[in-house]
């Protein structure tokens, strides 16, 4: 049986027509993982019906809520693979339009680039010519079976569970998951508010319990870090791909690309983060 409840159906104009966006904001501030349905009907291929995972997940309270697409590679309706290695990066709001975002894999400038390495198109399916394929509904499933057993503030200092407890849900074989209040907050732009309030959400692939440290810590898979506001979208360019290391302590390592140099950067932030475990 399914552990998928459809939550939210919105229209061609992201209006939802079933369900809410609170709805599902709701059950993403619970932990829970998110997949979106569409169709789609080009003439060179007839009725396609997509539906993918969004490893990266976001909230900016119970008005705006979505998905991030961090390990696609651009293809054609499983069809065949574009010919270049390409990162597709992808944003997907429940009621806006998506982003989109190629990083091409060979270190060479992006085709039709609006940067060095980088091509962004924020209204990819709004234009003219594309509209009389588009999908007319899009369904928002989502599978809620996570439990919060840490939370804790940018110092670490606890208000549910401990370390102890997300080393025991480890080493029980668990799959783990961090909520991150504000990760982005460091990227927005100067003279706007820095603390634009939203918590990202990101599977952990690998954990580590400092039994003698009294701290633990995971690698997230991977992200990337954008530009915070509502609705989401890739603002001036703004695109860091990369990894993060989350404590229990409320550190937080970045190891991100930076698109327009090619370079790989990393730096320490402290951040509220919420544990959860399946």
């Amino acid at each position: 049986m399914s552990n998928w409840t459809r939550t939210c159906t919105v229209g061609g104009n992201f209006r939802p027509v079933e369900g809410s966006v609170a709805a599902v904001a709701e059950a993403v501030g619970r932990g829970a993982d998110l997949r979106r349905f569409s169709t789609y009907d080009p003439e060179s291929t007839g009725l396609v019906e997509e539906t993918m995972s969004l490893q990266t997940t976001w909230t900016f309270g119970q008005d705006h809520a979505g998905g991030l697409s961090t390990l696609r590679h651009p293809v054609d309706c499983a069809l065949d693979f574009w010919t270049r290695p390409t990162m597709a990066y992808w944003i997907f709001n429940v009621a806006a339009p998506s982003s989109s975002a190629m990083v091409p894999l060979d270190g060479q400038p992006a085709d039709q680039a609006t940067g060095p390495h980088i091509r962004v198109d924020n209204t990819p399916f709004e234009r003219g010519q594309d509209k009389e394929w588009l999908s007319k509904h899009y369904h928002w499933w989502v599978r809620d079976d996570w439990e919060e057993i840490c939370s804790h503030d940018e110092d670490g200092n606890p208000s549910l569970g401990s370390w102890e407890v997300v080393r025991s849900a480890a080493n029980d074989g668990c799959e783990l998951k961090v909520g991150i209040s504000n990760l982005w907050s460091h990227l927005a732009a100067a003279g706007e508010d820095e603390r634009v309030q939203h918590e990202v959400f990101i599977s952990c692939g690998t954990q580590f319990a400092h039994v003698d440290g009294d701290f633990f810590g995971a690698l997230t898979t991977p992200t990337f870090m954008v530009r915070p506001g509502t609705p989401l979208m890739f603002r001036d360019d703004v695109i860091a791909p990369g990894w993060l290391l989350v404590r229990t302590d409320g550190r937080v390592r970045r190891q991100t690309l930076n698109v327009l140099t090619f370079q790989w950067e990393q730096a320490w932030t402290s951040c509220p983060i919420r544990w959860f475990a399946r």
